[in-house]
């Protein structure tokens, strides 16, 4: 993947729910600005097809509807035609996480684009495993949406570990979103310090932070107006705690980060536990792959 090339591919997974409708919205208005082409894909698996043409084999031939996969497909174009969304559109039948990912890799996408329900616990969980298993193995940028979109992304945040994939999720949010405030948050928690007692990082420390901290926008090679504008936030204590308050706080519509970095960052996103920050940030997130 090229860091510094728009997406040009962007592959969209649908489930003809509601709750796509905005991913549906943020990929068509991506692919329109990056002039990409845009795949939209339902997956249904292979038993609930058999089910449903089961259930429709008994009737007379003259009034045997089509088979479940064409109506799913029909309903897809409808979608697009509505909303009036340029876009290749099919169903593909299968298990959800390998289908998506099979179907990127067929498309060659540069980006993959999904839904999730923000407050629908149950629906959140059943779908969260998916996203979690979709972000831990596709080999391409995986951008999950929440809000509705109101245009380009306006506040961009790169989460940073200063990793060598945290400065390629930084690249790659410098190139893609150019007309965008873009903000570099760290958050950090020095051996022995600690929140509940009180005992924060000394002047050294935090001197320290600040100075990797530029060392890491230098190491990226922005270019240097991108560069100069980017804005740094440094904060004492644990990310999965602090990013969500400032997303809010600051009003970012998009966080990006690296899924391989070598703090508790890349943990607490893509751990094992219900409230990650996959699940809890409340704007769009885009999690990039380390090599």
């Amino acid at each position: 993947m090229n860091e510094t090339t728009p997406p040009q591919r962007i592959f969209m997974a649908n489930d003809l729910s509601a709750r796509c409708d905005r991913a549906l919205a943020r990929a068509a208005q991506l692919a329109q600005a990056w002039h990409g082409k845009l795949t939209v894909v339902h997956v249904v698996h292979a038993a609930e097809v058999a089910a449903r043409d089961r259930l429709a084999s008994g009737a007379p031939s003259w009034r045997r509807p089509e088979s479940w996969s064409q109506t799913l497909e029909r309903a897809l174009r409808a979608d697009l035609a509505a909303e009036g969304i340029a876009a290749t559109s099919r169903v593909v039948i299968g298990t959800t996480p390998d289908a998506v990912l099979q179907g990127a890799a067929d498309e060659n996408a540069d980006l993959v684009v999904l839904g999730i329900a923000k407050d629908a616990r149950m629906d959140r969980i059943q779908l969260g495993s998916t996203v979690d298993a979709l972000v831990r193995r596709s080999r391409v940028p995986v951008l999950n949406v929440r809000n509705r979109v109101r245009g380009a992304y306006r506040h961009v945040v790169v989460a940073t570990d200063f990793s060598e994939p945290a400065m390629e999720a930084l690249r790659l949010a410098a190139h893609w979103f150019t007309g965008a405030r873009l903000t570099l948050f760290h958050a950090y928690m020095p051996p022995g310090s600690s929140l509940t007692s009180g005992t924060g990082p000394s002047h050294s420390w935090r001197d320290a932070v600040a100075q990797q901290c530029a060392s890491h926008a230098t190491e990226a090679e922005l270019p240097k107006p991108i560069e100069a504008a980017l804005d740094r936030v440094l904060e004492f204590g644990a990310p999965e705690t602090l990013l969500p308050d400032f997303v809010t706080s600051a009003q970012a519509d998009l966080v990006v980060l690296g899924s391989q970095g070598r703090s508790g960052l890349a943990r607490a996103l893509l751990g094992s536990t219900a409230e990650n920050l996959l699940h809890t940030l409340d704007c769009d997130t885009l999690v990039v792959r380390g090599a």
